[in-house]
């Protein structure tokens, strides 16, 4: 199924408003996700409406929960999520942090006890198009670990991902990377596991600690886990973003004597930094252009078009997509699921697609 963009927006903001999500939450919300599924990250797009509604129905994500700023000391500004959905908080806070980076050349953000904040790439591309660059990092709370600690068998950890974006010179793609500290993300092993496929070698334990490629066993009783990237070096990325995320923020972290009732809870620390102050812009763009041109030069592997840095995987993707998002057949039946429990009209299939 494909759909214009436009449509795909309103199809996600109507599941929202249908669940009493106030309208500029849901389309903030709406705008967020079908974006994720045009630039290719379908586990981070539409679909995942379906899990949001259980936990809106149990309160777990407030419908109408708004970031409120609790610290401002000029180049360091601090929010409460109140457990609003995440894509809303976290356009606002993200979005505030630029407004104060483009006065003062930098700042530094923290936003805790927001539900889910999505695609982080997504607040990226906010901060390159205005000219800055961000690093962020982000934990998971409330919820039950999902990826094992380096040489462990259980689970201790999520997926805790991190952010670096900013503006490349000469008309480039944004560099953005965005990466979860294990070897997939969770909703990505629920795609595959909704697709039928299989998990990358070493990416995924079961619950012996064996290794695996079936993403099921992460919906198991008892559940695998996720394995970090890179083992020992990613598993060390993870507890900085826990670290920095969840103690400097306010918000915790996974350690148990806080609640874990099912409902991914996001802390956030960030820094956003303005290129041209401060900077030799001149030497700067330069020396940026020239880094990239000599990555584009080297010579691909056999199996390799070309050689690419972070970001034009999404651009590219954007070309391909044009202003319509395609859904794939188990991804729009769960759509199709949601929309009709909760009476919601299906959309229209974009022009030459058929219904």
């Amino acid at each position: 199924m494909r759909l214009a963009l436009p449509d795909a927006i309103d199809f996600g903001r109507r599941l929202l408003r249908a669940q009493q999500v106030p309208d500029d939450i849901a389309l903030d919300v709406a705008e967020h996700l079908a974006e994720s599924d045009r630039v290719g990250y379908t586990s981070h797009g539409l679909s995942i409406l379906a899990s949001y509604r259980n936990m809106l129905a149990q309160g777990w994500a407030r419908a109408d929960g708004r970031p409120e700023q609790v610290a401002d000391q000029h180049t360091l500004l601090a929010f409460d999520g109140h457990h609003g959905l995440g894509q809303h908080v976290g356009k606002r806070v993200i979005q505030a942090a630029i407004d104060r980076a483009q006065q003062h050349g930098q700042c530094i953000v923290t936003l805790r006890r927001s539900h889910h904040l999505g695609r982080m790439g997504y607040y990226g591309e906010m901060a390159a198009r205005s000219g800055l660059i961000l690093l962020a990092f982000t934990n998971v709370t409330n919820r039950e670990p999902t990826v094992a600690p380096y040489g462990g068998r259980k689970a201790m950890l999520t997926t805790n991902p991190l952010c670096f974006a900013g503006p490349l010179p000469d008309g480039r793609p944004p560099f953005i990377l965005d990466m979860a500290t294990s070897g997939i993300a969770a909703n990505k092993a629920r795609v595959l596991a909704t697709n039928g496929q299989q998990a990358p070698p070493g990416s995924l334990i079961d619950a012996d600690g064996l290794p695996t490629n079936d993403p099921n066993v992460m919906f198991a009783t008892p559940p695998g886990a996720l394995l970090p990237f890179g083992a020992h070096k990613g598993y060390a990325l993870a507890l900085v973003a826990e670290l920095l995320a969840g103690a400097l923020s306010g918000g915790g972290t996974i350690q148990p004597e806080h609640p874990r009732q099912g409902a991914a809870t996001n802390n956030l620390f960030a820094i956003l930094l303005d290129p041209q102050k401060g900077f030799d812009s001149g030497w700067l763009t330069h020396e940026v252009g020239a880094f990239i041109d000599y990555l584009h030069s080297c010579p691909p592997q056999p199996g390799f078009d070309s050689v690419e840095y972070p970001g034009e995987y999404e651009e590219r993707n954007r070309r391909l997509n044009g202003e319509s998002v395609r859904f794939d057949v188990p991804i729009w039946a769960t759509l199709t699921e949601l929309a009709g429990s909760l009476g919601v009209a299906l959309p229209h299939p974009a022009a030459n697609e058929p219904a």
